[in-house]
């Protein structure tokens, strides 16, 4: 019989290779994190209202924020069914556009309505008890929601004018609010009312809303890739100067609470900024010097974790790689 030889095998135990010791979470490290979410948070906030204002309608049918200067008389029932009557007739009155002039009303309107497109409103009207708007506020309704660039300008200012007249009487006032995206897609607020006509205005509010929601996507990236030095630092303290100053000039009086949320966010980031210098230089010195370690560590022991994180990693470069040996066979 065939007997099959047996053959031992020895395995030699290879040491395994230490892995590398999770670094300490360092003051400027925490620091990096929260300036990181603060971040966020403000990128989040360009969705919401920045630019906030209550208008009101005077006597003579112009628009104002003062309230003081609003239309306040209380409408009877026989203004009210006048009003209907005048806004139905400017509603029936309307013409439609002829083919040829039909492009080049399309851009006008566009041009001219591109703030009142990107802007969120909401009306309410004051009357007395015992009258009945609904009539009158339906019609407006109707009105509002007629598509203008299909009609000869005359016929539109006849409504535009008979609307406002119907508003007036209702004591109207409108709350309009533009969130960043808005605001750089069709400027500010008062180029919708018409009190802003300038082209440069309505590019510089657009390049401003921009660089709303450019910066602190910049400053973001910057504190996720930049870990050491101290140039996020400098990017940060720009980015959220040049905010807070955008904010103030393009904004101001008329913030929203997007925008109060963003001045709030941006002042911590501003403390935390100043921190993370501070923390980092501290960090960096202990670094340089080792000696100092027994000081540091009963006076700011929060700081000696970037010394153990240092050494931590000297110590693991150091070591050379433990080569695997082969088995042997018998």
């Amino acid at each position: 019989m065939n007997h099959e030889e047996k053959r031992e095998v020895k395995v030699i135990n290879v040491p395994k290779r230490k892995k590398k010791k999770r670094p300490l979470a360092t003051p400027s490290y925490l620091i990096r994190i929260a300036m990181i979410v603060c971040f966020v948070i403000c990128i989040l906030l360009l969705s919401s209202p920045f630019l906030s204002a209550k208008l009101y309608i005077t006597e003579e049918l112009e628009i104002t924020t003062s309230v003081s200067e609003a239309y306040r008389k209380p409408a009877t029932q026989e203004m009210l069914d006048n009003a209907v009557k005048e806004l139905q007739t400017a509603l029936d009155s309307l013409e439609k556009i002829s083919a040829k002039e039909e492009e080049s009303s399309t851009e006008a309107e566009s041009a001219s309505t591109v703030g009142l497109d990107s802007a969120n409103y909401r009306w309410s009207y004051k009357v007395p008890v015992g009258v009945d708007a609904k009539p009158l506020a339906e019609l407006i309704d109707k009105a509002r929601n007629i598509s203008r660039r299909d009609y000869t300008s005359e016929s539109v200012a006849v409504l535009n004018k008979s609307q406002l007249n119907a508003q007036k009487i209702l004591c109207a006032s409108v709350l309009v609010e533009q969130s960043v995206m808005q605001m750089a897609l069709g400027g500010a607020i008062g180029e919708s009312l018409g009190t802003v006509k300038n082209l440069g205005n309505t590019i510089s509010h657009s390049f401003f809303a921009f660089l709303l929601g450019a910066v602190p996507l910049t400053c973001f990236i910057t504190l996720c890739f930049d870990k050491r030095s101290h140039l996020k630092h400098i990017i940060c303290m720009i980015g959220t100067i040049a905010c807070l100053a955008v904010i103030f000039g393009l904004l101001y009086p008329h913030i929203g609470i997007g925008a109060v949320l963003s001045i709030i966010v941006y002042i911590i980031i501003l403390v935390l900024n100043f921190g993370s210098i501070y923390a980092k230089q501290q960090e960096d010195y202990i670094i340089r010097h080792p000696e100092k370690e027994s000081e540091f560590t009963e006076k700011h022991p929060q700081f000696v974790k970037a010394l153990i994180n240092y050494k931590s990693f000297v110590k693991y470069a150091a070591e050379p790689a433990a080569k695997p040996r082969k088995k042997k066979k018998k």
